[in-house]
């Protein structure tokens, strides 16, 4: 066997040892949790839940008796869903490889149904010939441009003015009017995108949410831990849902330090 044999052969064997390491320590790094998922009220089993590792992007259903098992990694994040409840977040932080008769459980839900109009139309076809036969006023509105009003002035006493007309140009009006229309919708879409946002962000940081995250019980204590947040409105609105849940953690971590001092 010449010598490039050998180096060929020792390349190869190195990548294999190498391989097997990353294999063993992705292996050793992955951690398994078991338990029943429970109604928060009753502490009933929650049948056919769906367990999802945010991270790892693995899911699993529950059983029957709502027992599961999962793998993870420490920090991972658990999302849990069943029809009739809400949603739980769970954030590992437990270093065990085996967790056992670890504590997930589901507030229930209450579905609230939306505004809903009566019309006088009982099919589509009845909307449309109503809406052809529908009569519009035959005198078109004349939109209102707030030009000068035009003032002639009499002649002077010589009699060579034989009258004129005092204005400023049409042009500048029109121009004066259009502008501060435009002026006026941009503050306009302004208000909008600023009241979308807020919409967005009081949906996504809810007292609902908080509830799932840190173990308060009284409805005071959680609006006086929400108050004790204070996070930034962008984070608010550009967090993704597992940096979200992470910081309520955090500063639950600090709300309680600070009453203990």
């Amino acid at each position: 066997m010449n010598s490039n044999s050998i180096n060929r052969l020792i390349i190869i064997l190195l990548f294999g040892f190498i391989g097997i390491n990353l294999s063993l320590s992705a292996q050793e790094s992955l951690q398994i949790i078991r338990g029943t998922i429970r109604d928060s009220r009753n502490y009933e089993p929650i049948s056919f839940a769906l367990i999802k590792n945010q991270m790892l992007k693995t899911k699993i259903i529950a059983d029957e008796q709502g027992r599961y098992t999962i793998s993870f990694k420490q920090g991972d994040l658990l999302k849990i869903t069943a029809i009739g409840y809400e949603d739980g977040f769970y954030i590992i932080n437990d270093t065990s490889e085996i967790v056992n008769d670890f504590p997930i459980q589901l507030k229930s839900k209450i579905y609230e149904l939306k505004e809903f109009t009566l019309t006088p139309y009982k099919t589509i076809l009845q909307f449309k010939n109503a809406f052809v036969q529908l009569e519009l006023p035959k005198d078109k509105p004349t939109p209102e441009l707030n030009l000068p009003f035009y003032k002639v002035r009499p002649p002077d006493n010589n009699g060579d003015d034989l009258g004129g007309v005092s204005f400023t140009s049409p042009i500048s009006a029109i121009y004066n009017t259009f502008s501060h229309r435009g002026k006026m919708m941009k503050k306009y879409k302004s208000l909008m995108t600023n009241d979308y946002n807020s919409k967005i962000v009081q949906k996504r940081f809810t007292r609902n949410l908080v509830a799932k995250i840190v173990p308060i019980k009284t409805t005071d204590e959680l609006d006086a831990f929400i108050e004790f947040c204070k996070f930034d409105f962008n984070f608010l609105l550009t967090a993704s849902e597992y940096e979200l849940i992470l910081a309520v953690q955090k500063k639950y971590l600090e709300y309680i330090r600070y009453k203990m001092t």
